[in-house]
């Protein structure tokens, strides 16, 4: 465009000449000054336009690269997202799949325990005192199989043939100890606060405070429903196997007991009924061939005719009732309780109770807790099977007091001594004083 108006300018001034022939030279040179002056303008307009079109273009240019940057950049960042969120899903993927992977671990609670004894006994008429050192050790495992669904098991050390023992003696040169299926069972919660249980469990039903009426090791084996009504109401019910046979009845316990807890008061209450069925006229349970204290008489293997084998004299339907209130004295714990409980079918020895108090409680490094209880249970107020072993040797007809004290000194140990101070066969001619002492050092896990 320069070249072409510069070659029209220059046509114009040759042109100029000719068109003024008839001019003066003064008028001539004026007009060619005026044309070059004319000219120079011209050009500078020229330049000047084209100035602001190279500027127009480069600004154009300039604009189109800095969008064409911008969504450069921003499909970038768009990309950079994408891989980073995908990355993210990849790393919650592979979470989820070891959390699926060790989600049975979550669903599984180990516990245990383990006890080491000392134990001497002075009972009257024994030529000696008798001393002896004991072990008991028990690991129990459970695993949630559903939120409605639990399974426990637990082995336990003792002698497999008699319940109301975990532990093993240290002696007989060095033996090995017996080990023993303690626990297992199925806990289905069928609605809340209702739960139902299959299999070797622990006793369902309430017992007020520190009663000495069930041995702590006796795990009865069976089906029981416990529920717990969200006012204080309270209801459990059981049917349990004692003895199977091909050849006789079947030894069986049935019950059932309601309650109520009076949370603001502290106060708990319950009434139960035990019955005992295929027991009377049938062999004494084979636990270790002993009565433990209850009337028996000697027939033959059917209990009908003459014979060494002792069969039982009486059933066993016991009412029983529980009660105990729990407050504080200070800052420290205390509950009372009392038991009673009869045995609807001898008509004579038929009743027993017991009462005490519990003040403190062993669970915090250098906490104490200190119990005593008196009890007193007829010939066949109980049922022998279940009574505690410990208290007069773990027969009926006897009564006296349990003395009892633990002491925390670290976490999950403790340190108990229990003393008891018990009449055996009392009222009888056979009477005797008893005598026994416990120290157990407890470890938890």
């Amino acid at each position: 465009m320069n070249k072409l108006i510069i070659a029209s300018t220059l046509s114009l001034i040759l042109a100029a000449p000719g068109a003024a022939v008839a001019a003066t030279p003064e008028q001539q040179n004026a007009e060619l000054q005026e044309l070059k002056v004319q000219l120079q303008a011209l050009m500078n307009r020229v330049d000047e336009l084209e100035r602001q079109n190279a500027a127009l273009m480069t600004g154009a240019a300039a604009g189109a690269s800095g969008e064409a940057g911008r969504v450069a950049a921003l499909e970038q960042r768009v990309a950079g997202v994408e891989q980073a969120s995908g990355e993210q899903a990849g790393r919650i993927a592979e979470a989820a799949e070891r959390d699926r992977k060790m989600d049975w671990a979550g669903r599984l609670r180990w516990n245990g325990d383990f006890r080491y004894r000392h134990e001497q006994f002075d009972i009257e008429g024994a030529s000696s005192d008798r001393v002896r050192h004991r072990i008991r050790a028990r690991l129990g495992l459970e695993a949630a199989v559903n939120d409605a669904l639990k399974v426990g098991f637990r082995i336990a050390t003792g002698d497999i043939r008699d319940p109301r023992s975990g532990n093993a003696t240290l002696d007989d040169a060095n033996r090995h100890k017996e080990i023993g299926l303690d626990l297992a069972y199925v806990d289905w919660r069928v609605f809340d606060g209702a739960v139902l249980t299959f299999g070797k469990q622990g006793r369902p039903w309430f017992e007020a405070g520190n009663s000495l009426f069930y041995d702590d090791d006796v795990n009865p084996e069976g089906v029981a429903l416990k529920w717990n009504g969200a006012s204080g109401a309270f209801a459990n019910v059981w049917g349990f196997w004692l003895e199977e046979s091909s050849s006789q009845a079947d030894s069986n316990l049935v019950g059932a007991q309601l309650g109520w807890e009076f949370k603001q008061l502290g106060v708990t209450v319950a009434a139960g009924y035990w019955d005992y069925g295929a027991v009377r006229n049938q062999p004494v349970l084979n636990f270790s061939g002993s009565p433990a204290g209850n009337s028996t008489f000697s027939a033959d293997g059917n209990c009908a005719g003459s014979g060494t084998t002792q069969c039982y004299l009486h059933d066993f339907d016991i009412v029983a009732l529980d009660a105990q209130w729990s407050g504080k004295i200070g800052s420290l714990p205390l509950t009372l309780f009392a038991a009673w409980l009869q045995n609807r079918d001898p008509g004579d020895l038929d009743t027993g109770y017991n009462l005490g108090l519990q003040f403190g409680r062993a669970r915090d490094p250098g906490s104490w807790q200190f119990g005593a209880l008196y009890q007193d249970v007829e010939r066949d107020a109980q049922f022998g099977a279940l009574l505690d072993a410990d208290f007069a040797g773990g027969v009926t007809q006897s009564r006296g007091m349990q003395l009892q004290g633990v002491w925390v000194p670290v976490r999950n140990v403790s340190l108990k001594a229990t003393l008891f101070l018990n009449d055996v066969n009392y009222d009888t001619a056979s009477e005797l004083d008893y005598k026994r002492l416990q120290l157990d050092m407890n470890y938890k896990f």
